[in-house]
């Protein structure tokens, strides 16, 4: 081999070594907010008020998964509520067969308003507090929260309605 295609080949081993091939996470396929679901791959809404089967479809279809159980609560504040909840900490709530509220515990979903499940106190965008029955709860644009036991980071976050086990 001549010294010329020697360095070349050198060359481009040393180059290949700077090269990395880690690609950058994929977004999560739907961000919450006060008004329902945006899926991060399309400007179309899954907004409160749509049909529950064709949210839950959507939705499945978009997560990539079904969810693992849909429950009914008939005793509830504001009326029995049909939950479908997912694995990761997704729980879309549903009234006489409309999506009426989100419960989330996934961090790897994001929320309106700079919020994600498990995000310390001290990160959060300012909010007011207060101390409820079920502990310490914030509320901003309609999405509320609730801290973790300690207030150190937020165990849950929710918009729309909902019903909460005592």
């Amino acid at each position: 081999m001549s010294l010329r295609a020697t360095i070349a080949v050198c060359a481009m081993l040393i180059l290949s070594g700077c090269v990395t091939t880690q690609r950058e996470p994929a977004p999560p396929p739907i961000a919450l907010d006060a008004q329902g679901i945006q899926p991060t791959i399309s400007g179309l809404r899954i907004d409160f008020g749509r049909a529950q089967v064709g949210v839950i479809d959507t939705v499945s279809r978009l997560l990539g998964e079904g969810p693992d159980q849909i429950v009914t609560t008939a005793e509830c504040g504001p009326g029995p509520i049909t939950a479908a909840s997912w694995g990761d900490g997704l729980t879309l709530n549903f009234q006489d067969g409309a999506f009426v509220g989100w419960v989330n515990t996934d961090p790897d979903l994001a929320v309106a308003g700079g919020f994600r499940a498990g995000q310390p106190r001290l990160a959060m965008p300012p909010v007011s507090f207060q101390i409820t029955s079920r502990g310490t709860e914030f509320a901003r644009s309609d999405i509320a929260g609730l801290l973790t036991e300690g207030d150190a980071a937020i165990r849950l976050l929710w918009a729309g309605r909902t019903c909460f086990a005592r």
